[in-house]
């Protein structure tokens, strides 16, 4: 009987990897708002679903971070709300799409930078930055 148990325990444990494989990997996503603005809102959908879930941040000061986990292996696209009150940003809002998640955890960072011969206006931009880390 303890021989049949030891291969079980054997066949249990060169099979469970395999089977459960990749899907119960679960990974993070950190925000961080280097601007000068207040990021009100940052929410996440599965890539190309209909609509965003709810807010998963809220209210991200300027040089402030957070973190959402939760998320496994695929591809998502992400949305930020930013709080402008200027009228030298273009946008404030700003969707980073198709970004996959594969076997690391993910850092988006939010910065502004000139927008190169604009004149008057909307002369600069929020852009985000993607950082796989461990």
């Amino acid at each position: 009987m303890s021989r049949r148990i030891a291969s079980l325990a054997i066949l249990a444990a060169v099979a469970l990897p395999l089977v459960v494989g990749c899907q119960f990997l679960v990974f993070k996503v950190c925000v961080k708002n280097e601007t000068e603005y207040w990021l009100d809102e940052f929410a996440y959908k599965v890539e190309s679903g209909p609509t965003y879930n709810p807010a998963s941040l809220e209210l991200i000061a300027p040089g402030d971070s957070g973190v959402v986990g939760g998320f496994s292996a695929g591809f998502y696209d992400f949305r930020a709300i930013f709080d402008i009150s200027d009228e030298d940003v273009c946008e404030d809002t700003i969707e980073v799409l198709d970004v996959e998640i594969e076997n690391t955890n993910l850092c988006i960072t939010y910065e502004v930078q000139d927008i190169p011969g604009k004149g008057e206006g909307c002369t600069e931009e929020i852009y985000a930055t993607l950082d796989y880390v461990i």
